[in-house]
């Protein structure tokens, strides 16, 4: 079981250069599309990348789908509160999310005015995220803007932070993946088989404080233990399935 890259049905020469480029940066198969339908080309394959002229769109096995989208995170910039923002406040910050995903998290930051790394484990949702940030048109120059300016890093979230110097962030932010599916999020039906399953850590914690200069935000579902078990205090979101608990440095 493999991926493969392929193009969308308007196969062209420039298409077909774009994805053996791509092929090349992530040591995958470039497969020529020649009609074929994506049921046939999925045969044998965990999944295939298709290469259109303004996106990629990973279709997995199970018919779901990775592509990268801010529509989350728009709807949030445009939403009077938003719980993320708010616990970080209006002064700006140095920001390490360490669970980049499809970046949702990462663009409030960014539009909130704070300068933001994400690290993502995956090497294919790290790409295909990565290049959307970079190409994706909003309508907006401001969101555009704001995109652009998120710095991304493919690594092992845990090992990145030990990289680090110490107080090399103001926050560190980790959003894993939550202990009970929720059904309404089916944007990340696409990412889940790819998502980094390893559980918030108390090796993590220990890093995360020893490189955040003021706090560690953890996202996690409201009947998690991560809050009381690791001391983080817990905001609770009444009518939310997901609550924010924060340490202060």
């Amino acid at each position: 079981m493999t991926i493969a890259i392929t193009t969308s049905l308007r196969e062209n020469d420039d298409l077909l250069k774009k994805a053996q480029a791509i092929g090349e940066k992530l040591s995958l198969p470039v497969i020529k599309r020649q009609k074929q339908s994506v049921t046939k080309l999925l045969k044998g394959r965990e999944g295939v990348l298709l290469v259109y002229e303004t996106k990629l769109c990973l279709v997995n096995q199970d018919g779901s789908e990775l592509v990268f989208h801010p529509d989350t995170a728009m709807l949030r910039i445009k939403s009077s509160h938003d719980a993320l923002s708010d616990l970080l406040g209006k002064e700006p910050l140095r920001i390490l999310d360490t669970t980049m995903g499809l970046a949702s998290d990462s663009i409030v930051m960014a539009y909130a005015g704070h300068d933001v790394t994400a690290v993502e484990s995956n090497l294919m949702i790290h790409f295909i995220v990565s290049e959307g940030l970079k190409s994706y048109q909003s309508g907006s120059d401001t969101l555009n803007k704001v995109m652009r300016s998120i710095k991304t890093v493919c690594a092992e979230n845990l090992a990145y932070l030990k990289e680090l110097p110490n107080d090399s962030f103001d926050v560190v932010y980790c959003d894993p993946m939550f202990s009970e599916r929720i059904t309404e999020s089916k944007n990340l039906d696409g990412l889940r088989q790819y998502a980094n399953n390893k559980a918030f850590s108390e090796e993590f914690l220990k890093e995360a404080k020893r490189v955040a200069r003021k706090k560690i935000i953890i996202k996690a579902h409201f009947r998690d233990d991560v809050f009381e078990k690791y001391g983080f205090k817990q905001f609770v979101r009444p009518n939310q399935k997901f609550h924010y608990g924060v340490i202060e440095i």
